[in-house]
């Protein structure tokens, strides 16, 4: 059932401009990452401040009396933490799960109907927009693919819908057009179904790391990255520009399980990969070339601040750098460089 159309707002999307993913450790400081950002942005170009953060905000787990989605109060203090930081106009909370993942209270959606599909997104959006510091919600619930799809658009549909609208106190004072939404994939996973869901408050958040068919820990050349991210933009563009879909596209600012400059497995072996500031040159150059002219393109959004990054997650497989900002040269050339504009 649609919500009536009258409780609609007008379409939102975030100012273009650049993100970031932050994660802070579960027990640590709330907005431990939080200083980094803010003395970035105070000496960085105008175009490469960072406007927008991608707070961690709790994950959705499924049990017998229905979905529950937390939003705990370590994620709450964070999020206030990054929102009111000088430059950062939109904080977005990441709600994640893994459909596949084998336990009882897994949030598969695959196996919910339609209703509890629907009620499940009429409670997330209830939580979320509960608290005017969240300017917008970043669904990455995994795989994005096969049986898990059908149900997942209509979550993010009746969750799109919500975030428009006044029946969930989406709209308010501060949010006068609502909230937005966004989920994460790679560029082969957004079709036109995906930003129809999304509604007039989506955009899509586009890998541009992890861009492989290796196993993790074998890391792409420079090269081969610039290459498969060059393919993936042109695909990203090409698809947004048949359904008018705007979208934002992630960057390895720090270790991804292909794009790093070390991986070391539990045992001590070591992997050496490439400096990261060499694939993210590579990215900024590769954006400015294919899609930095699109008005459909919101930013780059540099994955990502976490105290340390591990495949497996929770192994002690380990990639570094774990932060864009280890690098002092990163840094720097993030501040000087990241205006992503062609």
């Amino acid at each position: 059932m649609l919500l009536p159309c009258a409780l609609f707002a007008a379409g939102v999307l975030p100012s273009r401009g650049n993100a970031a993913w932050v994660y802070d450790v579960t027990g640590g400081a709330s907005g431990m990452w939080a200083d980094q950002i803010g003395a970035y942005n105070e000496l960085a170009s105008p175009c490469a401040v960072l406007n927008t953060v991608f707070s961690y905000g709790g994950d959705m787990e499924w049990y017998a009396d229905g979905g529950q989605t937390y939003f705990d109060e370590q994620s709450q203090e964070a999020a206030a933490a990054y929102g009111s930081l000088p430059g950062v106009e939109h904080l977005v909370a990441v709600v994640d799960g893994r459909m596949d993942g084998g336990e009882d209270w897994s949030p598969d959606l695959s196996t919910l109907t339609t209703a509890q599909v629907q009620q499940w997104a009429d409670t997330t959006a209830q939580i979320y927009c509960s608290f005017d510091t969240v300017d917008g919600l970043q669904i990455d619930l995994e795989p994005m693919t096969g049986k898990y799809l059908p149900n997942l658009l209509v979550f993010l549909e009746r969750l799109g819908q919500n975030l428009a609208s006044s029946e969930r106190h989406c709209v308010d004072d501060k949010h006068p057009d609502g909230r937005t939404l966004t989920t994460f994939g790679f560029a082969a996973a957004v079709t036109a179904d995906v930003w129809k869901a999304l509604g007039p408050n989506g955009y899509f958040t586009v890998s541009g790391y992890d861009l492989a068919t290796t196993a993790p820990g074998v890391p792409n050349t420079v090269e081969e990255y610039t290459s498969k991210l060059t393919t993936a933009l042109g695909e990203i563009l090409e698809l947004a520009n048949a359904n008018n879909g705007s979208f934002i596209v992630g960057i390895p600012g720090a270790a991804s399980t292909h794009e790093f400059a070390n991986y070391t497995t539990a045992d001590g072996a070591v992997t050496q990969g490439y400096p990261q500031i060499q694939y993210v040159k590579a990215a900024v150059g590769a954006l400015q070339a294919t899609v930095g002219s699109s008005p459909l393109y919101l930013g780059a959004a540099l994955w990502g601040f976490s105290s340390e990054m591990a495949y497996p997650p929770h192994s002690k497989n380990l990639f570094t750098p774990g932060t864009p900002f280890i690098d002092p040269a990163e840094q720097a050339y993030l501040q000087g460089n990241l205006c992503t504009s062609s």
